[in-house]
């Protein structure tokens, strides 16, 4: 048994133990204190890698999409996106929240967030995605001078020796 003496020297030890353990314990919560400092981007961009490797993580998506709202730093954001993302996680819809929070910051849906200038310095929201090349027209250029003639003088031949050809095989 501990004598009197031994168990009054024990209690202020025990008391600096339960600070330090409830301090510890207490870390999380002061996590997000200095994110307000984060570019919302920033913060956009880890929502949605969040969303694309951890989906079942919606919590860690809320807290991430809330801070990006609350950001001192919302330049090249459109926080608009980012409050519907925040309706369809509500809703569970994570597809449409990956998709709008990629449209938020600028970047073409689906395709990998990455800024060549740096996360500090994303694309302009303008356009977020490039034309794909089957909807880019190529240059018209008249066909003039002697190229015209010669060109339906050949599509002439063309049409009447396939016209022989066929007759042919018959």
């Amino acid at each position: 048994m501990v004598g009197r003496g031994g168990l009054l020297r024990r209690i202020p030890a025990v008391g600096v133990l339960a600070v330090v353990v409830g301090a510890l314990a207490a870390g999380p919560a002061f996590a997000h204190a200095g994110e307000a400092n984060v570019p919302a981007v920033t913060l956009v961009q880890e929502a949605i890698a969040i969303v694309r490797s951890q989906p079942e993580l919606m919590d860690s998506v809320a807290d991430k999409i809330n801070d990006a709202l609350d950001s001192k730093d919302p330049a090249n954001v459109d926080l608009d996106l980012v409050r519907q993302a925040q309706k369809a996680l509500e809703a569970g819809d994570m597809a449409q929240v990956e998709f709008l929070l990629e449209r938020s910051i600028g970047a073409c849906p689906g395709q990998p967030v990455i800024s060549p200038g740096g996360l500090r310095s994303p694309n302009p929201i303008t356009s977020p995605c490039p034309k794909p090349s089957h909807l880019t027209e190529l240059p018209r250029t008249p066909v003039r001078g002697t190229a015209r003639p010669a060109l339906l003088t050949l599509a002439g031949v063309l049409i009447v020796g396939g016209l022989l050809w066929t007759r042919r095989i018959r």
